[in-house]
């Protein structure tokens, strides 16, 4: 049953397999459905380390030494934020969150009704080949952002932001970053102000759409269980754009390990 569910949700992605639909499926119980989908989860969380580490291990490999040219489009990774289940201004009787801001402000109550976190702020980092990472945070500080990009991209590859992520100037030699914001001679905004001198934020907004798409057949998740159903996610993902091989070694040499499939695929969505 478990081996049925594992490989029709990887054939089934970027469409999510909710637990109901196991239900009609297998002709099962929903608590025995909720707790494939959990198995499944839990299977996806583990594997995600050994997945991050390997893609980790081969862009340092690739990227060793190497300086993007200045005025040269050459992203291979993007990091972006999207807010899922947003608490509305209607959901909050009328009252405005004045304690947050920006898209932070979204995914809680106002304080007179309990400040609450009802929503899920998602942050993805994406690649040119596809692998991607989703993870949920509590906010969009450097604090809480860095660790999570430290953790898989490597210090010397490429990685394109919008102008939120200044902070990694001082880290990533190879860092760039469009302005949003961007004011046009004769209009409110530049008609360039997505995509600059080949510099654009459109590998982590291609997946934030994915996710906001898929998750609607959720309706909604509880922050509380956001980061398992984020992994479950990230890691079918990451299988469709590496490949099952990366996987079949044991884990205690697997950190290492590429394959050979599994090289080709990386290597040539990066250096060229």
């Amino acid at each position: 049953m478990f081996g049925y569910a594992l490989m029709e949700t990887t054939l089934q992605y970027p469409k999510v397999v909710p637990a109901t639909e196991w239900v009609k499926r297998l002709n099962i119980s929903y608590n025995s459905a909720l707790l494939l989908k959990r198995r499944l989860q839990l299977l996806a969380s583990d594997s995600l380390t050994i997945l991050r580490e390997v893609l980790y291990n081969t862009l340092q490999t690739e990227f060793k030494g190497y300086q993007l040219p200045l005025h040269q489009g050459n992203g291979k990774s993007s990091a972006d934020s999207v807010v899922l289940y947003s608490a509305s201004q209607r959901a909050n009787k009328g009252r405005k969150r004045r304690k947050h801001s920006g898209q932070t402000a979204s995914i809680y109550l106002s304080d007179s009704l309990g400040g609450k976190q009802i929503g899920t702020l998602v942050h993805t980092i994406a690649f040119q080949n596809g692998a991607v990472f989703y993870d949920a945070i509590q906010d969009q500080t450097a604090d809480t952002l860095l660790p999570l990009i430290k953790a898989t991209v490597p210090k010397e590859c490429p990685i394109y932001t919008d102008e939120a992520y200044s902070f990694l100037n001082r880290i990533y030699p190879n860092y760039r970053a469009v302005n949003h914001s961007k004011k046009g001679k004769y209009s409110r905004f530049a008609k360039d102000r997505w995509s600059q001198d080949g510099v654009h934020n459109q590998l982590a907004e291609g997946r934030n759409s994915v996710l906001k798409t898929a998750f609607r057949i959720y309706r909604y998740i509880s922050p509380e269980y956001a980061p398992l159903y984020l992994n479950e996610f990230s890691f079918f993902a990451n299988l469709k754009a590496l490949g099952w091989d990366i996987l079949t070694k044991p884990q205690s040499s697997a950190l290492g390990f590429v394959s050979e499939v599994g090289r080709q695929s990386l290597t040539g969505y990066f250096v060229n």
